[in-house]
């Protein structure tokens, strides 16, 4: 079950549309991923609601929150039933664009991924029976509309000192400039007492100030999912020509801070395609940490069954709010795709 599902996941979010043609068993794409534009929030709304009007004993979607700017932020679910929750089956959820400038390996490749599972071709029909796949193509309609990693807020402060995007203390993930907006994926916290932006200004921030990622946050606790995979877009590296990557055993080459190689390098390896991370929080569980291990240990293998990918282990840090750490700490499987 694991690797049928790990397989359909990797097929239709991080696969060119003429790799997954070439997968006979795996030919999930829709005709609107065969062009050139990409789909808008309206877009993407109708295309949800034909699925379930189309396959409706066995697609539910559901409105889970409401962006900064008010626009809906939309789960489907599909499963053995219509229900949004089977009991018989292990709930499983995916989620994508939470930065809205990463175009690549979101709504459309997830959408791909439910109407597929929807129309129950090849094994999906028995690993429904299995699994109910819970999936928010687009947490950050506003971003995407303003084509920029963060949400839209105009009340944002800016980036607060000694942080940046990957880390820091004072718990200001913002742009650069005051006015912009917040980067959800820093704000996935289940307890917002321990955040470190709480921690600072409590009177301030009472409560998390991002409504995307509490709109995540609440479907999350309502499903409990068994594992969550978090899908980016990553930067342009190469691989360490020395060093050969195992999703088993990282090694001592792969620690923070000795890679990614300097990207001011040659570049003498190959041109990375795609990054698979598990959570690293200290607050995440030994059993957690080992489903999400042997997830990213399928999807790898399944990954590098396509030619010309190269994928490597992703340089992430430990920060509890990013969604891959967040999520993992409530004993649940939690990893990213890059």
């Amino acid at each position: 079950m694991l690797k049928a599902l790990g397989g359909l996941l990797v097929a239709g979010t991080t696969a060119s549309t003429q790799a997954i043609a070439k997968q006979s068993k795996r030919e999930v794409a829709l005709d609107y991923l065969a062009n050139d534009d990409l789909l808008d929030n309206d877009e993407l709304e109708r295309i949800l609601q034909q699925l379930e009007r189309r396959y409706s004993d066995r697609v539910s979607v559901m409105e889970i929150g409401r962006s900064n700017q008010d626009r809906p932020i939309y789960a489907v679910s599909i499963g053995a039933s219509s229900n949004k929750q089977c009991l018989k089956t292990t709930d499983v959820m995916a989620i994508g664009q939470q930065h809205g400038d990463e175009m690549i390996s979101s709504a459309e490749g997830l959408l791909s991924v439910a109407q597929h599972l929807a129309s129950k071709q090849g094994q999906t029909k028995k690993l429904l029976e299995e699994v109910t796949v819970h999936i928010v193509p687009r947490v950050n309609p506003d971003g995407f509309v303003a084509r920029q990693r963060y949400n839209v807020d105009t009340d944002a402060p800016a980036r607060g000192e000694g942080d940046d995007i990957f880390g820091g203390d004072a718990g200001f993930y913002t742009a650069d400039d005051a006015g912009i907006g917040w980067d959800i994926n820093r704000y996935h916290w289940f307890d917002w007492t321990e955040s470190n932006l709480y921690n600072n200004l409590p009177d301030e921030y009472p409560e998390n100030p991002v409504p995307e990622a509490r709109a995540v946050l609440s479907a999350t606790e309502e499903i409990d999912p068994e594992w969550i995979v978090d899908y980016h877009r990553q930067g342009t590296y190469t691989t360490d020509p020395d060093v050969t990557f195992d999703p088993e055993n990282p090694g001592e080459a792969y620690e923070r801070g000795t890679y990614p190689p300097d990207p001011d390098a040659s570049g003498a390896g190959d041109i990375v395609t795609s990054s698979l991370f598990w959570p690293i929080n200290d607050g995440v569980s030994e059993e957690a940490q080992d489903l999400s291990k042997q997830i990213v240990s399928v999807m790898y293998n399944e990954l590098t069954e396509f030619e010309q990918s190269t994928i490597s282990r992703y340089p992430g840090g430990t920060y509890a709010g990013i969604a891959r750490n967040g999520y993992g700490q409530p004993d649940m499987g939690a990893f990213s795709m890059n």
